[in-house]
């Protein structure tokens, strides 16, 4: 064929596609601030909080001292008009023992020659009752009579050898008593554990001189008294010397071990410095913490007193208390979960704005651009009708490129001049497969046929100089009919382009 010219050959793929890398613009992230407003409703959010949990604890507080006070002032009352009745019992038991004695008194100074304690006793059944001891001493503490026989030439006290004095006694519920050494063990709420102690009431006789008469007294109403009111298991009934700081008498579990000599005891003091009330504190005997009530015994150097445990007496208000406080520190997590939840929503209430803020932004700028794209849209159908128009009216063979190299649109004079079957041209069509078409057809390449290899090379060099000469590219071939032609390509900035078949005129020689 003539004019047939060489060309160079290039090896490269024709399926590869230039594609420009996308740049992804972050945006900087703003972060949120607090403004004056929130924090102001921080701090007032927190105040509040802070106020309310204060009142919950200091109205709890309240509550629970002014409910123990009460029960405690309840308490005290109790124990304190025990104590009252117990002294005013004592007092009265004690008057009947001194009544008793200021009569064998007189009767001694009427007729001392025919008196005996043995025909008074059956006279005095009151004294007897109260006294287990009725004697007269000599001037150096001899008894001289007695109700008890055995205790005649025996000193004063003397006859207490065979009664009980500083022992544990058990007195049954029935009254019946019991003793076993210094030691006995009471079945549980079916006795009364007590101690009395050697007590005498003596009056001087005045014939003959520095004799005395005398009783003891061992007081049953203390043990009565124990046995009567309701004063727990841990409660106590004591007679106190106020004089010499002895005990005289006690009941209650504090007659187990009980300590005697009470002077300038914190208890002894404080039961001192009135005639009667009500004091909290270790008991001497047995340093118990009870609410204690105490009553001077009418002109007697004695003092009653009746307790019952702190731990008994406070029960109803201690449980109370643990209540008030479960209440309490549930209602102070409950306000500051809530104060917390309040605080959270402030903080985010500026984001939350600014995200409200940027989404009606975002919308606006959608719709904007939604416009934009329909007047594209609108522009491109103009500009494509126009662009269609042109290629139709054109002399040349016209073709349009996509951004990725593709048929887009041709006329029929680039259909003509191609050399490709009409069926081969379609949208879409890859530049590679149209040089390919026109290899096979011989338009391209050696006039001879040529192996695989060399025509793949040869396409792969017309789609690199496409790439990579955008502007006047020239790539000669030859015309379904024989004559030398060219097609000419401009590419575009985006990637698409036109080709524009171009018929050279030949000079023969």
């Amino acid at each position: 064929m003539s004019g047939s010219k060489s060309r160079r050959r290039r090896s490269g793929s024709s399926s590869q596609r230039s594609r420009q890398p996308e740049l992804v613009v972050s945006q900087p992230r703003r972060r949120g601030r607090v403004g004056v407003a929130e924090i102001s409703a921080c701090i007032g959010v927190t105040l509040v909080a802070v106020v309310l949990v204060a009142l919950i604890w200091i109205v709890s507080t309240k509550i629970i001292n002014d409910q123990t006070a009460d029960v405690r002032e309840r308490a005290e009352r109790m124990v304190t008009a025990q104590a009252l009745t117990l002294a005013q019992e004592i007092h009265q038991e004690l008057a009947v023992v001194d009544q008793s004695i200021a009569i064998l008194q007189e009767a001694w100074a009427r007729d001392q020659e025919h008196f005996n304690l043995l025909d008074w006793q059956k006279q005095m059944p009151s004294l007897t009752k109260l006294s287990d001891d009725i004697f007269i001493g000599d001037e150096k503490r001899v008894v001289r009579q007695d109700i008890n026989p055995a205790a005649i030439g025996q000193g004063i006290g003397g006859i207490y050898l065979t009664f009980p004095h500083d022992t544990l006694e058990t007195i049954a519920r029935e009254g019946q008593t019991t003793r076993a050494g210094h030691l006995l063990i009471a079945e549980s709420g079916g006795a009364v554990e007590a101690r009395r102690y050697l007590m005498y009431i003596v009056r001087p006789l005045k014939q003959p001189t520095s004799w005395l008469i005398g009783a003891s007294y061992r007081t049953q109403d203390l043990i009565k008294f124990y046995e009567s009111v309701s004063i727990g298991i841990n409660g106590v009934v004591a007679l106190v010397d106020s004089e010499r700081g002895t005990l005289q008498a006690v009941a209650g579990p504090a007659a187990r071990h009980p300590q005697t000599q009470l002077l300038d005891t914190e208890m002894l003091n404080a039961f001192k410095t009135r005639p009667s009330g009500a004091w909290t504190g270790p008991t001497a005997m047995d340093n118990v913490v009870r609410v204690l009530g105490f009553a001077r015994v009418p002109d007697r150097d004695m003092i009653v007193t009746v307790g019952i445990a702190r731990s008994e007496a406070l029960s109803a208000a201690d449980t109370i208390a643990s209540g008030m406080w479960w209440d309490a520190f549930g209602a102070s997590v409950v306000v500051i979960t809530i104060a917390g939840l309040i605080l959270w929503e402030i903080f985010n209430l500026r984001s939350n704005r600014r995200r409200q803020r940027n989404f009606v932004r975002m919308q606006s700028d959608l719709e904007s651009a939604q416009n934009e794209v329909a007047g594209l849209r609108n522009r491109s159908g103009t500009a494509s009708g126009q662009v269609a128009a042109l290629m139709r009216v054109s002399p040349d063979g016209t073709a349009l490129l996509d951004p990725e190299l593709r048929l887009s649109a041709w006329n029929q004079r680039f259909a003509a001049e191609i050399g490709v079957p009409a069926e081969a041209l379609k949208v879409g069509l890859p530049i590679d497969e149209l040089f390919r078409h026109q290899a096979q057809a011989g338009l391209i390449g050696s006039a001879e046929g040529e192996n695989d290899e060399a025509m793949e090379a040869e396409i792969a060099q017309r789609v690199a100089i496409l790439r990579t000469e955008p502007a006047g590219a020239s790539l000669p071939q030859l015309s379904p009919d024989g004559r030398q032609t060219s097609l000419n390509a401009e590419v575009v900035p985006d990637g698409g382009g036109l080709i524009l078949v171009v018929t050279e005129t030949e000079t023969e020689i």
